[in-house]
């Protein structure tokens, strides 16, 4: 599943075995203990100031035990979920994919003010990506089953099925004014390699095909940026540039990396190896500068 966080925390403090980081390499993974025995996710804080981590109930086992620190009533919240889960701050929520057993995941919306389970929403397949625009929310997820890539929408408490093809894996969700972009990238190799975009009806009218398989999805002044990552091969050594216009791409190679951040201005690049820190600047097309990492200077 992606692990696209975004909650609100920007510190990486380490506090025993527990740590509060927006570090999209660390997000969601497990912090051991010195015995190597099972313990804490990574903890994430929302903008109340709760805090929302996870905690395997057994070795072998697919639950998991939910933990939320309610900030305004001073408790822990707890309870089992089915499925490693994934965090996703929005305005109004903080939602919780949890990804299940791989041939059903769910998705639980919670309040932030004394946070409270508001909906549970069942999906097929694997969970990829969630996104919410004007009180809608996005979920892509993956169906093995029948080899078909889906896009669910939940609007007015209502659950809608938009099936977008096959052999491919909807990767991101991008909402820009009325329409709602989603990246396909090829589960094996080869194609498709797409970018569709659907609209108010949610009807897909038109698509960008694709010289890389594509992870993500960022809106750029008035150009499409999209992340490169090869689903066979781990490699991301690329980005397109789309003018939503007309439809002209431009490529670029960038060092093997992840993205970090990305603003109208620049896009910021993580190579895990090197602990290396790239800024890319989207006016020249090219990096501006290089620096390393250091135990006080954490990617955000």
């Amino acid at each position: 599943m992606a692990k696209m966080y975004k909650l609100s925390s920007r510190t990486a403090e380490k506090k025993s075995s527990l740590y509060v980081s927006r570090d999209p390499e660390l997000a969601g993974s497990v912090v051991r203990n010195e015995e190597s025995e099972f313990a804490y996710s990574e903890v994430f804080m929302d903008n109340q100031k709760n805090y929302w981590f996870s905690k395997k109930v057994e070795n072998h086992s697919k639950e998991y035990k939910l933990f939320i620190f309610d900030h305004k009533n001073g408790c822990l919240k707890s309870q089992v979920i089915k499925g490693q889960p994934n965090f996703y701050e929005f305005d109004s929520c903080v939602v919780v994919a949890c990804e299940g057993d791989g041939s059903k995941g769910s998705v639980l919306i919670f309040s932030k003010n004394g946070p409270e389970l508001l909906k549970e929403w069942k999906v097929n397949g694997y969970l990829w990506e969630v996104e919410m625009h004007n009180e809608v929310l996005y979920i892509s997820s993956y169906i093995v089953e029948e080899d078909q890539a889906v896009l669910y929408i939940i609007r007015n408490g209502k659950k809608k099925r938009v099936n977008l093809g096959s052999n491919m894996a909807p990767t991101d969700i991008l909402c820009v004014d009325n329409l709602v972009y989603v990246s396909g990238a090829p589960v094996l190799n080869g194609d498709p390699k797409k970018v569709m975009v659907l609209n108010e009806k949610d009807k897909v009218f038109k698509e960008y095909k694709l010289s890389i398989s594509p992870r993500a999805l960022y809106q750029v002044n008035g150009d499409l940026l999209v992340y490169e990552l090869d689903l066979s091969t781990g490699k991301s050594e690329r980005i397109v540039y789309i003018n939503i216009e007309t439809g002209e791409q431009k490529e670029h190679e960038i060092p093997h990396s992840k993205i970090v951040e990305c603003t109208n201005d620049s896009l910021s690049l993580f190579e895990q190896n090197s602990k290396t820190l790239y800024i890319w600047d989207h006016c020249n097309r090219r990096i501006i500068n290089t620096q390393k990492a250091t135990e006080h200077h954490k990617v955000i």
